[in-house]
């Protein structure tokens, strides 16, 4: 979803069959402070899990989003970089995955789909099948 907290107050019923919300991370103070508004909605929705992602974030931010996530019981999953190549996808209005798939950033975004995967492997029916 586009950034914004109205997807949780318009979206209450759609939201509360999700398993799993990500939510977007930048190291700075406003965002950090709609992030924890955002944790707070999706537990009120009833939200199993909420998991967070580092945007445009270095190594040197990360202690700080990890107690971010952590501290809400969460766990921050990825730490994304600011890649000059996504902002070349971007004004180009091409997928970074086809002009750079192995940039900083799709690399990231292939460790998150991995490990939001394996989380949904986790807590799949024994039998393995999609519920």
């Amino acid at each position: 979803m586009e950034a914004g907290l109205e997807h949780l107050s318009w979206a209450g019923g759609t939201l509360r069959h999700v398993d799993l919300l990500l939510v977007v991370l930048q190291p700075t103070e406003k965002v950090l402070l709609t992030a924890d508004r955002t944790h707070r909605l999706a537990a009120e929705l009833g939200i199993p899990e909420v998991a967070y992602v580092g945007s445009r974030a270095s190594e040197a931010d990360r202690p700080r989003l990890e107690a971010f996530a952590a501290e809400r019981g969460g766990t921050l999953l990825a730490l994304v970089p600011d890649d000059d190549a996504v902002r070349e996808a971007d004004r180009t209005a091409q997928c970074v995955i086809d002009t750079a798939p192995d940039s900083p950033g799709v690399q990231a975004i292939r460790q998150l789909a991995d490990a939001v995967e394996a989380g949904a492997r986790r807590s799949r029916p024994a039998s393995g099948q999609d519920p």
